[in-house]
């Protein structure tokens, strides 16, 4: 997962924003924890073994969440993640969110 987030996310969530997905961060960051508190709608990020759950999964795959808009959305990445990338993330999501190994995570 931390390739996606590195191609992806880390351009715009990295340290210092409310959500961190650099290396060695991103699964403690993301996986059973509150959406930052500029999200109004709340939720867990990543809820293991639900992507329909996880508030991650939906700002990636629905073009109007309950706050702010579908990511990523920035000049670099104007477009939504293609369905295949979207498909890892659902799956490691579903498979329960393992992290990466050494940290503890899985």
């Amino acid at each position: 997962m931390q390739a996606v987030f590195d191609q992806d996310c880390v351009t715009c969530h990295t340290r210092g924003d409310d959500l961190n997905l650099g290396s060695g961060v991103a699964w403690p960051d993301l996986v059973n924890q509150p959406a930052p508190p500029a999200e109004a709608c709340g939720g867990t990020l990543v809820v293991p073994g639900d992507p329909g759950a996880s508030y991650l999964y939906q700002k990636l795959t629905s073009a109007k969440p309950c706050s702010g808009s579908q990511m990523p959305r920035t000049s670099l990445f104007p477009d939504p993640l293609p369905a295949c990338v979207i498909a890892l993330i659902s799956t490691w999501i579903a498979d329960g969110a393992p992290g990466p190994a050494g940290d503890g995570g899985g």
